[in-house]
């Protein structure tokens, strides 16, 4: 998903990358002010390849009946980190975008059966016609014009002999040849790192440690080494928690790096059970993918259902709210009931969010704007500040956790990727020469890090939002009020839980709504 401006006209972008390498990605793009007089196109570019090792643009066609829509099928001939650049043409003037996206196998095609079939039968028919073709090659083709045709000589015997056994060792051969693919194949599909998470306590205050097998990245070679990693949002890594099966505790936390394999972070004092850990990261090649891993928090005799900040950093926050598809009263102050579109909820200190939907129901693989209103406790416009350089985040997760996102009022992009993308394509450079060197890239990386955290935090936002542009809407039906919008497609009907949080009065506020999708 990705939302910007290509010229004065506001664009969103839903990319369905190819599950299959090489493979379709279906590219659907949406002007919303639906303007005359402009020709889209788009292409797919590598990180290793670069704008000149790519083949022309293709254009994306209207859809009909739907105007402002556009949609491509554009081919990914490759693995790695990659993206779709999407050129708008109006007048005589040319905006681009760069979108990241990861092209990677997820899934191995079964044939149809009918195709099977039909195929089974007519290798049978090459496989009779070719012994056929041998036997008679050492038979009746060595018979004389006008001579008898005789009862089968040894010779046939042979030659259907020896075809019989050249075609059986062909196939074999073949059989072993196409194994050998299918197997390679199935070590490249893409599986997400799994990481091993511990709870561990020092000197009373809990920690989440996170480590990585470093069999685990045996895919994608370079662009997947964990030393090569980049901020995102002026942090190494954004780890969710999310209390399994209830989904009635969240949290945002950003470990430390304490080498390369291994982050800790401190932790709020979370209810005892089973957790669902996503830690998001991207690499210097753009290569952005979110390490998935267990946690078990035990009973503790300490624990407090308010508000815990510890020694939390100053960007972390974690909610308490009513499990799914449960009606829990409010236990205190610091339990927040969870909402549904069109809802009103409780940030706290009497600040509210709507989720306002302008429809019906959610499809499956539609786009969609996750709009959220914010008011004050005098039922006034909010007035939102940049989180992390952005005037909001949410986190999409099926109930089941087969499905989770990370959102940005941009899109579910990364910032770091885009950026990497843009930068790496500007030196026209291709292959992987030229890589720094993983120890000294992250002592400098670390260095950054340390810094951003120094910056005072109005100054850090203001870098960290850079070009972005927030527009408050004011039309005649927001006037009274601020909102954060996110677009998003849901990937597949169930039932969803969304967090969204948003910065007021130096604050982080979350609240939780849940969605059927159809």
């Amino acid at each position: 998903m990705f939302e910007g401006l290509l010229g004065s006209h506001r664009m969103l972008a839903h990319i369905e990358p190819p599950d299959v390498i090489p493979g379709i990605a279906l590219v659907t793009v949406v002007l919303p002010d639906n303007p005359t007089g402009v020709s889209l196109e788009a292409k797919p570019v590598y990180w290793s390849v670069g704008l000149d090792g790519t083949p022309t643009s293709d254009p994306l066609l209207p859809v009909k009946g739907e105007p402002g829509k556009y949609q491509l099928e554009l081919w990914f001939m490759g693995s790695g980190a990659s993206s779709v650049h999407v050129s708008m043409k109006e007048e005589d003037q040319q905006y681009d975008a760069t979108i990241p996206i990861l092209a990677m196998p997820t899934a191995q095609k079964d044939m149809p059966l009918g195709l099977g079939i039909v195929l089974s039968l007519l290798g049978l028919f090459l496989v009779v016609l070719m012994v056929t073709i041998v036997m008679a090659s050492v038979g009746e083709s060595l018979i004389s014009v006008g001579e008898k045709r005789s009862t089968p000589t040894r010779r046939k015997w042979l030659g259907l002999a020896v075809g019989t056994l050249s075609m059986v060792l062909i196939l074999w051969g073949g059989k072993n040849w196409w194994d050998s693919e299918a197997a390679g194949y199935q070590r490249n599909i893409y599986k997400p790192i799994q990481g091993m998470a511990d709870f561990l306590v020092i000197e009373e205050v809990p920690f989440l440690d996170l480590k990585i097998d470093p069999k685990e990245l045996g895919q994608g070679g370079s662009s997947r080494k964990m030393g090569y990693l980049i901020p995102d949002h002026g942090k190494l890594m954004h780890l969710f928690l999310v209390k399994k099966g209830g989904l009635e505790v969240f949290a945002h936390l950003h470990p430390q790096r304490l080498d390369s394999l291994h982050f800790r972070t401190v932790l709020p004092e979370l209810p005892a059970g089973d957790y669902h850990v996503f830690a998001d990261i991207t690499r210097f090649t753009g290569f952005a993918e979110t390490i998935v891993a267990d946690l078990s928090v035990p009973e503790s005799r300490g624990f407090r259902l308010a508000s815990y900040t510890g020694s939390l950093g100053a960007d972390d926050s974690f909610l308490i709210t009513n499990p799914i598809k449960s009606e829990v009263a409010t236990l205190d102050s610091d339990f927040l009931l969870c909402g549904m579109p069109g809802v009103r909820v409780e940030l706290g200190d009497g600040y509210e969010a709507i989720w306002e939907s302008n429809v019906d129901r959610y499809e499956a693989r539609r786009l969609h704007e996750l709009t959220f209103a914010l008011f004050d406790p005098h039922g006034e416009a909010a007035v939102l500040q940049p989180y992390l350089g952005m005037m909001g985040h949410a986190v999409v997760m099926k109930h089941d956790g087969s499905v989770y996102i990370h959102l940005h009022p941009t899109g579910n992009y990364s910032m770091g990727a885009q950026e990497a993308m843009v930068n790496r394509f500007k030196t026209r450079k291709q292959g992987y020469t030229g890589i720094p060197s993983g120890i000294t890239f992250m002592d400098s990386i670390d260095s950054v890090i340390d810094w951003l955290d120094a910056m005072p935090e109005t100054e850090r936002d203001s870098l960290l939002m850079g070009e972005m542009v927030h527009p408050v809407i004011t039309d005649g039906e927001h006037e009274t009020h601020q909102i954060v919008r996110f677009p998003y497609a849901f990937p597949e009907p169930g039932s969803y839980r969304v967090w969204v949080q948003v910065k007021i009065d130096g604050r982080v506020r979350q609240a939780a709504f849940d969605v059927e999708v159809v």
